[in-house]
């Protein structure tokens, strides 16, 4: 009942708004000419002669890949790196250009996992490829 009764409000509204586009003007009988509707405002259009604006333009700033960081953000440098953690003891190598880095660990299941590390201070912060979370505590020398 309640999408019938829908159906049949926006089939009128249809018909509504079709009828109102499709309107002719109308003619005076007498003269024949054309009738204007005045019921609706008209808008008037102001024109004002501008002051000219300068317009300086403003460099691109283009932002450098991930590949340049890295390639720019120092010697590439090897760790090895072990914990002991809520899967048991893992250990590996990283290698780290800047803070950040890739490696390859292994853990007592001899699964061998690659991980993205990142340095916070004397630690290294490490995911692997299923989402598991590892911290690396640096060795002071």
């Amino acid at each position: 009942m309640k999408t019938q009764t829908l159906f049949i409000v926006a089939l009128a509204l249809g018909t509504l708004v079709g009828c109102r586009q499709h309107q002719e003007p109308a003619t005076d009988a007498a003269s024949g000419a054309t009738v204007i509707d005045t019921t609706l405002p008209q808008a008037e259009v102001i024109l004002e002669e501008a002051d000219p604006v300068e317009v300086t333009p403003t460099p691109i700033q283009r932002k450098e890949s991930k590949k340049a960081v890295q390639q720019t953000s120092g010697k590439a440098e090897t760790i090895y790196v072990e914990t002991e953690g809520a899967q048991g003891r893992v250990w590996g190598h990283v290698t780290m250009r800047g803070d950040r880095g890739t490696g390859t660990i292994h853990d007592w299941d001899e699964n061998t996992l690659t991980v993205s590390v990142t340095r916070h201070g004397n630690e290294l912060f490490a995911v692997d490829q299923n989402s598991r979370q590892y911290v690396f505590k640096l060795k002071q020398k």
